[in-house]
């Protein structure tokens, strides 16, 4: 059986097309995306119809390439995108209207679960944590012994630090700092662990971009999914002295975040210091994976 299911988020608006298999577990078939930036849309707390119609472009686009392959309609979810707004119902009846599909808004607590669910498709994640950084919330959950023990999200994120710190397209000396400060209060505020894991799981683009620079840049191989918390480091380090280098390896792997990678890079070795002291798994799946099984396959947790 076949499910198309697009991803309504704060940055990038993506559709993800799988195969279930008879003993379980599904294929990835294909996936299309595109870089939305919803959450830059946003104004006093609300959506702009600009932004509303441009979350209605995308999923009109998805359902033209769904009726080609004679895929029934997209499974819909959206994340911070919609939940951080005050018009939420306004801009959910207004995609219902305009496309003929329903919006699941799915709160930040299970937005984190079904990325730990997603990844755990992936890797056998026990004991340790998770961090998801998305472009408008980050989201982080810990696990003990298989169980879900602590999941909550934080309002910031790759695209939405972009936006509120940063005037140009790379951020400056005094940006950066902007940056460090919020991500500081940020994790500040939050409910993290106690004590940092042996094992803590990354999710997310910027996860993956990152994953895909580093292993670049410490010539590992192309199939590697393990950094340790000082590679983050310098590798955090590398890329926000905005060099030729710098900007070679950002163009050369995630092209079309190229606005948002330092950001997000900045907060990922914030999460990755506060939670990690052994390796960090950078997961190819994630919410989407997780909403898959969790709420269209009742796979459980």
């Amino acid at each position: 059986m076949k499910f198309a299911i697009v991803d309504l988020g704060s940055n990038t608006i993506r559709l993800s097309v799988y195969n279930t298999l008879p003993e379980g577990g599904f294929d990835l078939l294909f996936s299309e995306k595109e870089m939305a930036g919803l959450v830059s849309y946003v104004h006093g707390g609300v959506l702009s119809p600009e932004g509303i119609q441009r979350a209605c472009g995308a999923i009109r686009d998805f359902q033209a390439l769904l009726r080609q392959f004679d895929l029934d309609a997209p499974h819909v979810f959206a994340t911070a995108s919609l939940r951080n707004i005050r018009n939420t119902e306004e801009a959910v009846e207004q995609i219902r209207a305009a496309t003929g599909v329903g919006v699941d808004v799915i709160s930040g607590e299970l937005e984190a679960r079904l990325g730990y669910y997603g990844a755990r498709t992936a890797t056998d994640l026990q004991d340790g944590a998770m961090f998801d950084i998305g472009g408008g919330s980050a989201e982080v959950l810990e696990v003990r012994a298989g169980e879900v023990k602590k999941a909550q999200s934080l309002p910031i994120g790759s695209l939405e630090l972009f936006n509120r710190c940063v005037d140009g397209l790379w951020p400056k000396k005094k940006e950066l700092e902007r940056i460090r400060s919020t991500v500081a209060a940020a994790l500040k505020e939050a409910r993290l662990p106690a004590h940092r894991a042996e094992r803590v799981c990354g999710v997310g683009g910027t996860a993956r971009a990152a994953l895909k620079i580093a292993n670049d840049w410490y010539e590992k191989p192309a199939g590697n999914r393990i950094l340790t918390p000082a590679e983050v480091r310098r590798l955090t380090k590398l890329l926000l002295k905005r060099d030729h280098q710098a900007r070679k390896l950002i163009l050369r792997h995630c092209p079309d975040r190229v606005h948002t990678i330092l950001p997000g890079i900045v907060l990922m070795d914030a999460l990755t210091e506060a939670l990690c002291e052994g390796e960090l798994y950078i997961s190819p799946y994630g919410v989407r994976e997780g909403y898959l099984c969790h709420k269209l396959l009742n796979a459980g947790t």
